[in-house]
């Protein structure tokens, strides 16, 4: 069994390094492999920000915040990456000081740090498909602040880091364009109703039958209700 402790490099400025990962990222130093009870076994119950495994497998590098939510998270708690890659611990600067110990020190930061900004870094080079590794920071083990690397595949329930809210910011803007259409629609029926308001005009013939309908009186106002019509379109 090797290990990469003597390639880790440390600074005031907070940059912590690992080298990449020798035979001690063995499936024994692992915690388990095989499926989620298997891997976890529990280790991450206490973590109440853990919902499911983040899914970063395609990426080189993968960032994970020291001192998260409450200050004493680890956050994403549990996440999915590729053998060979790097993941980088940032500290926030929250919640006291911290460190990142792998069980079985396959990983170790060293002292605790408090600094915003301190960062360590480990490459998962020589992990295996179905390899897991649980992690903790030393003074806050009990309060919580524990994690996770799956390396390969894993049997829990995978999260996109990149699913975000915008389709609904679209399904918005759609919503906002058919009121507008139909707004245009009722503008439209309401000038055809204007239209029709005013009838149709009436002919000579029309005004004679009405004035038939009062019998031979009728016949005599003829002349006076065409002449009265005639006045009413001009004046229009």
């Amino acid at each position: 069994m090797t290990s990469d402790a003597d390639d880790a490099t440390m600074s005031r400025r907070g940059l912590f390094r690992a080298g990449a990962a020798g035979a001690a990222v063995a499936t024994g130093l692992a915690a388990g492999s095989g499926t989620a009870a298997a891997q976890y076994g529990g280790y991450l119950d206490d973590v109440d920000n853990y919902e499911g495994t983040v899914d970063y497998t395609g990426r080189d590098e993968v960032t994970v915040s020291v001192g998260a939510v409450n200050g004493l998270r680890f956050d994403p708690a549990a996440i999915l990456i590729d053998s060979g890659t790097t993941v980088v611990w940032e500290w926030t600067g929250e919640g006291g000081a911290h460190n990142v110990v792998a069980e079985g020190e396959t990983f170790d930061s060293g002292e605790t740090v408090s600094e915003a900004g301190t960062t360590f870094e480990y490459t998962f080079e020589n992990a295996g498909d179905g390899d897991t590794f649980n992690y903790y920071c030393t003074p806050h083990r009990a309060a919580g602040m524990k994690g996770a690397v799956a390396v390969g595949s894993v049997d829990d329930d995978l999260i996109d880091p990149d699913a975000g809210g915008s389709g609904g910011g679209g399904d918005g803007g759609d919503g906002g364009g058919s009121g507008g259409d139909s707004g245009g629609g009722d503008g439209s029926g309401d000038g055809g109703d204007g239209s029709g308001g005013g009838g149709r005009t009436l002919t000579a013939g029309d005004i004679g039958a009405l004035a038939l309908g009062f019998g031979f009186a009728g016949a005599l106002l003829v002349p006076l209700f065409y002449a009265a019509h005639q006045m009413a379109n001009d004046g229009q």
